[in-house]
């Protein structure tokens, strides 16, 4: 009889969804490239998030998801204290670094196409959307992960990072319903 560990799950998946995901190297070259380009906003993202000042700070929360003042994204002051305690309540968890970089899908990729080892039997085509505005996730790497997914580009949406939320959300929503319908 096989373990729990061997058994094969079923798993009723129609598809597969990314919306302005960390890329599959991590956020270590993607820092690299951030700290490359500007020095501001690379402390403005570390700050963020390694000094966790996203959760106290309205203007560093706002820049690093929402895009900008509340004028220009629909995110008002209220909502932005909302997500901080959203946020303040998530980093309880801690992930140790060094073992998660051993971990990343990056490390099984196909050498020469960068492709996941399991991308073909994903039950359809993925999704990867990136925010054209977005402050934590640069293009290149959107572009690693819809190559990573088999796929020749990512979906660029008008939005910021948290393409979900403020006044861009439709831009997304509809770039899902799009690829929902395709399914």
């Amino acid at each position: 009889e096989e373990s729990n560990n061997n058994k094969q799950q079923n798993i009723n998946l129609a598809g597969v969804a990314l919306l302005c995901s960390v890329p599959p190297s991590g956020n270590g070259p993607m820092t690299l490239r951030f700290l490359l380009r500007s020095v501001r906003d690379s402390w403005k993202i570390i700050a963020g998030f390694v000094l966790k000042k996203a959760i106290t700070d309205k203007a560093i929360c706002r820049d690093l998801f929402f895009g900008g003042a509340e004028y220009d994204n629909g995110i008002s002051d209220e909502d932005i204290e909302r997500f901080q305690g959203y946020f303040d309540r998530d980093t309880v968890a801690t992930i140790d670094l060094s073992d998660f970089a051993k971990k990343l899908p990056s490390v099984k990729a196909d050498k020469q196409s960068g492709k996941a080892p399991f991308v073909d039997q994903l039950p359809s085509r993925p999704l990867v959307i990136a925010a054209s505005d977005d402050f934590i996730v640069d293009e290149e790497g959107s572009r690693e992960t819809a190559k990573y997914l088999n796929l020749e580009s990512p979906i660029f949406v008008d939005s910021p990072h948290d393409v979900m939320l403020g006044k861009k959300w439709k831009n997304g929503a509809d770039a899902i319903l799009k690829w929902v319908q395709a399914l």
